[in-house]
């Protein structure tokens, strides 16, 4: 379960003390009935007896007063997330609750203290008969905790209706038992019609650790993110090629994104007219942004400018079309002259420090603006570079992919600066491409005779 950004984190911060008081508050003194859920939300933040014993009280409260009922999951989720193993016993009383919602967040968090007791993995193990329950967190709680003998009951749930039981069910198999028999199904469903079904199969792909379902993986039609989260999993340490593959080549692959390197699942009956295909970059499900982009490849960039034009404003708004609106930009080059500084200035818009730093479209942003003005692009590559200043290392390697044809250029030789002072990047994958590009920079400056 991944953590996901709260409302609460674009508010003002609460203390452990105000915190404490609010929780301390009857319900009918709160000021809102979202006050419990908040100052659990920020208690968490504050590790120590006092936070744990606060948060337990909560967790341990019979009330089904709706302010408890929410606060409840947070503060199951917050021990969890504090390592807080004390609260086990309490957390796992709430896996007979009638919210489906609690039982789910209590058995997650029981994965994350590692709980080894045998009666709280019967208790999630009898869950799975229940159509009610997430199926899916019982069953990867159970495989990521190792309880083998739960292999049997999740190996009847690999024909389940539901995908993503049925995904968890194969992953968690195989990882109980080794049986990878029916393992490689999971391929079937990297092309599920449902893009949060793909999603869900991409992170069964790294429950079950088996790098034979990478190359599968990485042609799946999702965002590049959830791509390149598979291959941080399953790539082994200080490997560059294995099995065929080439680390580098899928680094700057997924960097560049071509739809022609996927295995789109939608395709057009008929030819769509331009100003379908750009509304179309505008959906939610990748898989027909992708193929959208392919078909407006073969356009004529002159016909298509107006109408992208039409939806400009509207585009520096929309996550999902900014990205693509960038792979539109640097897959078709013969723009009108007038439309060079509006696409440079689009760049910025999307770079600009008011986005979130781990957003997919930054750095699609930063190759953008290099392919159209490398001059004001390398100005700012100190700053790319600089994990403080860019936290998310697909920028900084979506920088060094960017600068990799100017380094052998005379006028660019400051570049090697910047390069070299990479050598020691936080990500193991930047620190890959910087040698990468030492290594042919020194093969270029002794070629072999």
């Amino acid at each position: 379960m991944k953590e996901l950004k709260s409302p609460f984190d674009h508010l003002p911060s609460l203390s452990q003390q105000e915190a404490l008081k609010i929780l301390c508050t009857p319900i009918n003194k709160l000021e809102l009935d979202s006050d419990y859920y908040k100052a659990a939300f920020h208690l968490s933040k504050f590790p120590g007896p006092l936070t744990e014993e606060a948060l337990l009280r909560l967790v341990e409260s019979e009330s089904s007063e709706l302010p408890v009922v929410i606060a409840r999951k947070k503060a199951v989720e917050g021990l969890a997330r504090l390592r807080c193993t004390a609260a086990i016993p309490a957390i796992g009383r709430c896996l007979t609750s009638t919210d489906p919602n609690l039982v789910e967040i209590s058995a997650w968090a029981l994965q994350e203290l590692d709980c080894q007791d045998p009666d709280l993995h019967q208790v999630m193990l009898s869950l799975l008969d229940d159509p009610k329950q997430h199926r899916r967190v019982l069953i990867q709680s159970l495989a990521c905790l190792g309880v083998v003998s739960a292999a049997s009951r999740i190996e009847s749930l690999q024909d389940d209706a539901t995908p993503g039981v049925r995904g968890a069910a194969l992953a968690a198999v195989f990882r109980l038992c080794g049986k990878k028999d029916r393992l490689m199904e999971l391929e079937l469903h990297l092309a599920l019609p449902v893009q949060m079904d793909r999603h869900l199969a991409i992170q069964d792909v790294i429950d079950a650790g088996e790098f034979d379902l990478l190359k599968a993986t990485l042609r799946a039609p999702v965002s590049p993110t959830f791509r390149m989260r598979a291959l941080n999993a399953l790539w082994p340490e200080k490997l560059v090629k294995k099995n065929g593959l080439d680390l580098l080549v899928i680094l700057d692959g997924l960097m560049l994104d071509d739809p022609d390197d996927l295995d789109l699942v939608h395709h057009y009956d008929e030819s769509p007219k331009d100003a379908f295909l750009i509304e179309e970059l505008f959906g939610t499900d990748f898989s027909r942004c992708y193929l959208a982009v392919q078909t407006l490849r073969s356009r004529n960039p002159t016909e298509l400018w107006p109408l992208l034009l039409k939806c400009w404003e509207r585009a520096k708004k929309d996550y999902g079309s900014l990205y693509f609106f960038m792979l539109l930009f640097r897959s078709m080059t013969d723009w009108p002259e007038t439309a060079q500084q509006k696409i440079q200035d689009f760049c910025f818009s999307a770079l600009d420090r008011r986005w979130p730093d781990f957003i997919k479209f930054k750095p699609a942003s930063i190759l953008t603006l290099m392919q159209y003005s490398p001059e004001i692009g390398c100005s700012y590559l100190s700053q790319w570079l600089n994990p403080e200043k860019s936290p998310y290392w697909a920028c900084r390697y979506a920088a060094l992919l960017a600068i990799e044809p100017l380094l052998h250029v005379e006028e660019w030789g400051t570049l090697v600066e910047n390069v070299v002072r990479s050598k020691e990047d936080p990500h193991r994958f930047v620190r890959a491409k910087v040698n990468s590009l030492e290594m042919n920079r020194i093969g270029a400056s002794h070629p072999v005779s």
